[in-house]
């Protein structure tokens, strides 16, 4: 069976030229590049022992690059356009440009025509030039900072002793190196903002499988993270990052770093997904970074105040793509969201206003009846919990010889986004039991 993998990285420093179907790139690599290229290519030679090998590869020339693996018996043109085509799309999504991957590797040799360049030039070219653009992404920034005036009465920088093993929605207050520390998560602000989500997905839940039948039409709800005395379970972290080095991002996130300064601060448990309310305003709206991190900002498009009536749709929205929502495999699939209008998923956004349906036909991702689909109401993270559920976690993250929970077989999950589902996977993101799980490696970045 073929097979695709997926990298993209930063950090390149000359365009590729020749780019197309089947042409050999040629521009300047760095070493440190082909070394990344070369282990991968190594590993996957002894994977796939009686397989044949071709990647095409991408630079904008500008610091961002795509990579893609394809693997078969033998190397026919369909394999040649399905391995382009998945590069290619991971340039529009990723480098948001247009442009063409070339080959890299063919037939389990490096074809690449490299261009021996002043390695010490272009990086100082390459500095000179983030700085230009105001690139704020750095690997190493995302730890937390912690203030003297942070440290209050009541407010927890750790998870605390859980009531249960259960699976959980663990919720992190978080604020930026120069922001205003409003208490919300000590002045009950943040039970608020969940009292009221509850009550719209509760309501939007019941009517939902009330159609689908789910156990008779019982409402679900998130399943958050509680403390012994029965309270929410918030957490606090200050950002690494102030509002104007966010603002040198092109997404505002500098590389997520609200995901990565929460998994590299330690909130990291596979059982659970980190919900991060950032009580500051951010210039873009809530959004997912893919299993187990989603964001809801006070404030986002820079000065749009959140309001009760948006709470629930963004949270159950944000919330099922931090459950790996929307998957491949359904009908109406369009860059994990749906098609479909007056969708609760919907891609253009419509459906935050009004009120929308979770999947109105039942045949993308709530209620359906696609047994090689996952079904967003069999998520742990819902209860009451489905009779037949299945672990994000799982899904997103491992390979299906290491799914223990989860019983489906789910057949029509796209193989190429294997693993993009998950931030896990990312480099800059450490987990001490990584390898010991064996998650999907360098497929997201």
């Amino acid at each position: 069976m073929k097979k695709i993998f997926l990298i993209f990285l930063l950090s390149l420093f000359s365009s590729s030229v020749n780019a197309g179907l089947k042409e050999i790139g040629s521009s300047y690599v760095s070493q440190e590049t082909k070394d990344k290229i070369n282990i991968q290519f190594e590993e996957n030679k002894s994977k796939k022992k009686n397989k044949k090998l071709i990647l095409y590869f991408y630079t904008d020339g500008q610091g961002d690059h795509i990579w893609h693996w394809g693997s078969a018996k033998e190397i026919t043109d369909k394999l040649h356009k399905k391995v382009f085509k998945n590069c290619n799309k991971q340039i529009k999504k990723y480098v948001k440009k247009e442009g063409e991957c070339s080959l890299y590797v063919l037939d389990n040799k490096v074809v690449w025509d490299f261009i021996k360049v002043d390695e010490k030039q272009l990086v100082k070219k390459n500095t000179t030039n983030a700085v230009l653009k105001g690139r704020c992404y750095n690997p190493n920034d995302a730890i937390p900072v912690t203030l003297d005036s942070d440290k209050k009465l009541g407010r927890f920088f750790e998870d605390q002793p859980d009531v249960n093993d259960d699976y959980q929605v663990h919720i992190i207050y978080s604020l930026l190196k120069d922001s205003k520390d409003k208490e919300g998560d000590i002045n009950g602000a943040i039970e608020k903002w969940i009292e009221t989500s509850d009550k719209w997905i509760l309501k939007t839940t019941k009517k939902a499988n009330k159609k689908s039948n789910f156990k008779n039409g019982v409402a679900q709800n998130i399943k958050w993270d509680r403390r012994q005395d029965g309270k929410l379970d918030i957490s606090f972290i200050r950002i690494n990052k102030t509002n104007k080095e966010l603002d040198k991002s092109k997404s505002g996130s500098c590389g997520n770093v609200f995901g990565r300064t929460i998994l590299n601060a330690g909130f990291d448990n596979p059982k659970k997904i980190y919900l991060n309310f950032g009580d500051f305003s951010f210039k873009e709206g809530a959004y997912s970074g893919g299993f187990p991190i989603f964001s809801i900002f006070s404030k986002y498009n820079r000065s749009t105040a959140l309001k009760k009536s948006d709470i629930g749709y963004a949270v159950l929205h944000e919330g099922l793509h931090a459950m790996g929502g929307i998957f491949p495999c359904a009908p109406n699939f369009s860059q994990f969201h749906t098609k479909t209008t007056n969708d609760l998923m919907d891609l253009t956004g419509a459906g935050g206003n009004g009120n929308p349906s979770l999947d109105p036909k039942n045949d993308d991702y709530w209620g359906h009846n696609n047994k090689n689909c996952p079904d967003m109401q069999d998520s742990v993270y819902f209860t009451p919990t489905s009779d037949t559920p299945f672990d994000p976690f799982e899904v997103t993250c491992l390979p299906k010889e290491k799914w223990k929970l989860t019983k489906h077989d789910y057949k029509n999950i796209v193989e190429e986004f294997e693993g993009e589902g998950c931030f896990y996977t990312r480099r800059d993101v450490a987990t001490p039991w990584k390898n010991e799980l064996g998650i999907f490696k360098d497929v997201a970045f």
